[in-house]
């Protein structure tokens, strides 16, 4: 699923990640490490308005060979790059764009771009960066880590009297070193924190947001004082919502326009809820996700028509345009603020940073319905694992209700395979049905409806058929691909030479075409984070083998199963007359595996690898009596 994220840090990590992946900077041995920086920021006032000025200075070196090393700086609406210096090469010049994503422009985000040539081992380059960041709102986190190794980074943060600001510590190690000083003469105090010999920051696949990994200050500004006359920020969570609804109260939706179309969508139903329903799908399915983020915004839906007329929008206006057209059929619909499962923090801490997202709440016949039109296959009342459990901000008049989103167990995620065969010859055939539900469920439909319809039935048959050349997959019929639907379902004719071997007069059977998990080994050598699956799973697959007479069964392998906490893997067989029934059944109760769980999550995946291997082994009987 993608969700609008609404801080500059989010792409800042992005691109940091992006950097990373390509140029494997993760340890002291890289060739570009970052020998000392410095970071200052200092609250003070410009026309009357408190800004924060920043400014950066970064001394690199390469170790080991000659290169190129792009480095960044991201700013947008709301701050601004004042100035750029290099020292140690000349003629270097900051590049300025906008962010982008396949060519589409869809963010306030700018970056600045200084690439730094190193032609000589041990060359060492400085840059100096000034910024402004215009809005103490806006300016939510430090971030401690680099795309670098850090031999040295000072942090300082030079705060007046007169402004009342609050620091979070998270992820801090026993690298890192705080100090406060006071100085009296000045009334201003300032707080240095130095990080020495820290690894690079790393991106990998299935790792939790950096909030959640990396060493950083949530910055809470509260209030200023400023000629007698207090200027609050967010002091409490009341500020928080006051200042998101004055935003939201500036967005103008057209009632007439969203009233004419809300009337078109739901013309063929016949009760409240088939409204909802309707109303619901139609935005999931014809409205394109982009996000626009950052700056005013990031916070600020797009009008309701204006998603109608461009047929794409951003978590905001997408969730505005469902919450004014289920408004305009006189339900109860409400803007709601929540932050995703990518954010380590929640209300306790009132600022832009704890919320990334915008759905729409709907209270209904005394019921609470979370509408997330981003998420384009998901019936009403199911919910992706990215907000389940979540704490959310529901708008509420000049109030607001803090709740969360239900959380479900990994049932709600089943994947089923059901399968009765024969044998003919060398061939195992039958009927077989997999039925989607949940995230299984729309990542399937959401890969369904982006393929090319001429391409669609060689898909979804090579789906079917595991890829595998020995197997054909006939007789296809798929049901219920629309976002609304609680399951799919594809049902077809299966025909396995991949999975039965005949010697003399036995048979050697591997009934099971999905081996679930057999590849999620976990690389513990070059694995650095904790790994988070994308959603809780339960696959189960179900496989009815109707013995052939003259043949009987002389060897099943033992049932199998392994229970933790967080897991379950379990195989089994049962026969019953001439019936042989195999079921494996994985549980993915929590998606989050700890570092200090690899081994024995690695040492269970081998068990169950094992145990998928084993075949089931049919002897011809020496009588026509079974």
């Amino acid at each position: 699923m993608t969700i609008c994220y609404k801080s500059t840090l989010i792409i800042l990590f992005l691109f940091i990640s992006l950097l990373l992946s390509a140029q494997n900077n993760n340890n002291k041995d890289d060739n570009f490490i970052i020998a000392d920086k410095k970071e200052i920021y200092e609250y003070t006032l410009v026309d009357n308005q408190v800004v924060i000025k920043a400014k950066f200075k970064t001394n690199y070196i390469n170790t080991k060979r000659i290169g190129n090393l792009t480095t960044y700086e991201m700013y947008d609406n709301e701050s601004s790059i004042d100035n750029v210096k290099v020292t140690g090469v000349k003629g270097i010049k900051p590049r300025h764009t906008m962010h982008k994503s396949d060519g589409i422009f869809y963010s306030d985000a700018k970056i600045c771009y200084i690439d730094l040539p190193f032609d000589k081992i041990g060359k060492k380059i400085s840059v100096e960066i000034e910024k402004t960041y215009k809005n103490p709102r806006y300016f939510t986190s430090i971030y401690l880590e680099e795309p670098e190794y850090i031999e040295k980074k000072t942090v300082q943060i030079i705060v007046p009297s007169w402004m009342n600001v609050e620091f979070n510590e998270y992820n801090f190690k026993g690298n890192i070193n705080k100090s406060v000083d006071i100085d009296q003469k000045n009334k201003h105090y300032t707080y240095t924190y130095i990080i020495e010999n820290e690894p690079a920051m790393k991106f990998e696949k299935n790792m939790q947001g950096h909030s959640f990994i990396y060493p950083h200050l949530l910055i809470l500004n509260k209030s200023a004082e400023i000629n007698g006359e207090k200027i609050t920020y967010f002091e409490t969570l009341s500020d928080l919502y006051d200042w998101y609804r004055s935003i939201i109260n500036q967005v103008n939706n057209d009632v007439a326009i969203i009233s004419s179309k809300a009337k078109e969508i739901i013309k063929d139903c016949n009760n409240d809820l088939d409204k909802i329903k309707a109303i619901y799908s139609w935005v999931q399915e014809n409205i394109r996700y982009i996000a626009f983020e950052d700056g005013i915004a990031g916070f600020k839906p797009d009008y309701a028509q204006e998603v109608l007329r461009k047929k794409y929008g951003d978590c905001k206006g997408m969730a505005n345009l469902v919450t004014a057209l289920l408004k305009a059929e006189g339900f109860d619909a409400r803007l709601t603020w929540i932050g995703t499962n990518h954010i380590a923090y929640d209300y306790t801490s009132p600022t832009l940073a704890t919320d990334n997202h915008i759905i729409c709440t709907l209270f209904h016949n005394d019921q609470i319905y979370f509408l997330d039109p981003t998420v384009e296959y998901m019936p009403l009342g199911e919910y992706p694992q990215t907000i389940q459990g979540r704490q959310i901000m529901i708008e509420n008049g000049d109030n607001f209700i803090i709740d969360r989103i239900p959380e479900y167990s990994s049932q709600q995620n089943t994947d089923s395979l059901y399968c009765e065969l024969n044998i003919r010859g060398d061939i195992l055939e039958g009927k077989a049905c997999n039925t989607f539900k949940g995230e299984s469920k729309q990542i399937i439909v959401s890969a369904i409806k982006y393929t090319p319809k001429h391409k669609l039935e060689g898909v979804i048959k090579s789906f079917l058929e595991n890829e595998n050349v020995l197997d054909t997959a006939s007789d296809i019929k798929l049901e219920d691909e629309n976002s609304q639907s609680k399951i799919t379902s594809i049902s077809y004719t299966i025909k396995r030479q991949s999975g039965i071997k005949k010697l003399d007069n036995e048979y050697f059977l591997d009934l099971n075409p999905i081996k679930d998990l057999m590849t999620h080994i976990i690389d513990i050598k070059e694995r650095k984070h904790n790994l988070l699956m994308s959603y809780k799973r339960h696959h189960v697959r179900e496989i009815i083998l109707n013995i052939p007479n003259n043949y009987e069964v002389s060897h099943i392998p033992d049932n199998f199963s392994i229970i933790k906490d967080n897991y379950e893997f379990r195989i089994s067989y049962f026969i019953d007359d001439n019936k042989l029934t195999y079921k494996s059944e994985i549980n993915i109760k929590e998606p989050l595996i700890l570092k200090e769980n690899f081994f024995e999550w690695n040492n269970d995946i081998e068990k169950l690898k094992r145990n998928y291997l084993e075949q089931i082994i049919l002897t011809k009987t020496t009588s026509n009596e079974k």
